[in-house]
Order: structure tokens, then sequence, then C-alpha cells
């Protein structure tokens, strides 16, 4: 009667024996997409499921059931069938054949779905930390880089520098924004080629970038900021008038934790050794010093703030 309630629900169910696969009962469910002849059952299991194993089938007991998924057709629709062999006796085995088409389905949606917000999350927060004219990172990375650095208690040795680009406003007033844009982007391309994986580059507001170099003090990072200044003092750049020009820049450096342990320290420092450098003739890198400021008569520098840049 239990059998008979498992045809009229259209079950794929099957009591076979132990040693021969031979089903005793199988449902027309069961018939109509399986089989019922023992050879038949073996065949479309091995061919639709390339790890298929006899001898698991055989070894199959109470505690041990084997499953496996088939992809299989009723009435033209493509079916995920999970076939359960398990212990019905002694003597007899029983596969049960369950449809998870849709649960497929779901699962492909979800992957689909989940794969798509993987890619959006990557894309925002892709916007997130680059500046988007110039391709490079933009401030927000920069602190985030810095603090993942400045975590790491064995980190001890880095350098920040401000790099501002000499007369900037005149390349826009000029030339106009189009070509001022094209100077940033130029310039970010220019400097991103020269630096090594122990700097991060980035744009932090309009013509001013910063380098945070991981393993060098203000010395060291002196000297590559430098031979950058050389290389691109000497490129030219063709102008929207025919015409070529030149671009340079300023720099401020500052040595982490000797001249600060937050960023926005040694970027405030490394801004005042920037801003010498410009009161001080330009296109050159200046090392932060309490002493900058100081003439040789010991006056300060009046009003460093309100240079042009």
């Amino acid at each position: 009667m239990e059998l008979e309630l498992l045809n009229r629900l259209k079950l794929l169910v099957a009591i076979c024996d132990r040693n021969t696969l031979s089903p005793i009962y199988s449902t027309v469910k069961f018939k109509a997409m399986i089989g019922e002849y023992p050879e038949t059952i073996f065949k479309l299991f091995e061919v639709q499921y390339k790890q298929f194993s006899r001898q698991e089938v055989f070894a199959v007991d109470v505690n041990t059931p084997y499953s496996f998924i088939l992809q299989l057709k009723d009435d033209r629709t493509r079916k995920a069938i999970k076939i359960t062999i398990s212990d019905y006796n002694e003597s007899h085995l029983m596969i049960v054949g369950e449809d998870i088409t849709e649960l497929k389905k779901l699962e492909y949606s979800l992957k689909s779905y989940a794969s798509i917000m993987e890619k959006q999350e990557k894309s925002l927060r892709k916007i997130a930390y680059t500046d988007s004219l110039t391709g490079i990172a933009n401030r927000r990375a920069m602190f985030k880089r810095f603090t993942e650095y400045a975590q790491d208690e064995d980190n001890i040795k880095g350098a920040i520098c401000i790099l501002d680009i000499d007369h900037f406003k005149q390349f826009n007033d000029t030339y106009g924004h189009t070509f001022g844009d094209y100077a940033l982007k130029y310039f970010a391309e220019k400097v991103s080629s020269v630096l090594d994986d122990d700097c991060y580059f980035a744009r932090i507001g309009g013509e001013e970038f910063c380098i945070f170099s991981y393993t060098r003090d203000e010395a060291e990072l002196n000297t590559l900021i430098s031979s950058v200044l050389n290389l691109i003092k000497n490129c030219d750049i063709h102008t929207p008038h025919q015409t070529m020009t030149r671009i340079s820049f300023s720099a401020g450096i500052t040595e982490y934790k000797k001249h600060g342990t937050t960023l926005n320290e040694l970027l405030s420092n490394a801004d005042k050794a920037l801003y010498f450098a410009k009161a001080t003739g330009r296109c050159r890198v200046i090392s932060f010093s309490t002493k900058l400021f100081q003439k040789s008569d010991d006056t300060p520098i009046s009003n460093f703030r309100e240079i042009e840049r």
C-alpha cells in the first residue's frame, strides 16, 4: 500500500537487490527516468556521474548511504535529480530520486547574485579609493594605507612627501582647464613610472600629490624625490598652442616617528617644508626641520602660507 502511494505521488523510488541492483519494485516515474533493468540503471549512473562506483553501492549500509546528482530529462525538461542509495533491509537497497531542479536554480541565482554583488563592491571600493582623473590612489586611500602601516608595531621606518606642481594656475589660465587636467594626468603617470613597490602614491587634492615610502627615512626619500624631480623637469609637454612647455614641482618631506606619528601630523609638517621650498625658489625638495623658517639673523620668514603656489 505504501509503495502504491509512492507511485501515485510520482516519486522516483525503487527497491533493488543489494548485490545485483535488480529492482523488485520501482515506481512508474523511476522506470521512465532511470530504467527497470540492473545494467540499464548501472549504465545510466556511470554515464551521468563519472565518479560512480559499483563497489561503493555494494558497500552501502544503514550508516553510509551513497548520494550523487544526475542531469536527466523529464518531458523534455532538464531536471537535476539527487540519487540516494540507502539500506532497506539485509538483502535489499532503496534508491530514491529527489528532484532538486528548483534548488539548483536557486543556488545558481544566489551564486550569480553574490558574484554581481562582489563585482559591485570591488567597483565601489575602486571608486572610493581612486582619483577619478589620474587613476592613482586618492586622499582617502592614502589615509587608509597609512593607518594599516601604523597599526603594525614592526613598522618603524617610513617617510612622507607632499609634491605640488609649480605655477599650476598658469597652465589653466594660459591653456585652459582641459590642458590642466592633461598636465595632472601626465604628472601622475611620469611619477608612477619611477616609483618602486616601497612607495604609495596618491593625489590628495588639486595639484597636490603625496608619496608614502614604507622603508625610507627622510634623507633616503629626499634622494628618491630629487631624482624624480630631475626627470620631470626635463620632460617636454605639447600645449594646445602648438608649443612646448615643461613641468616642475616643489616637495616637502617628513619622517615617520621623528616628525609625527599620525598622517595629519606628518602632512602638516611636510606642508611647511613644501611652502619653504616654494618660498625659496620652487623646483626643489626640502626636508622638514623646526629651523626652516629662521633666517640667518633668526628672524622668521613672514607669511609663508601666503606664498603663491
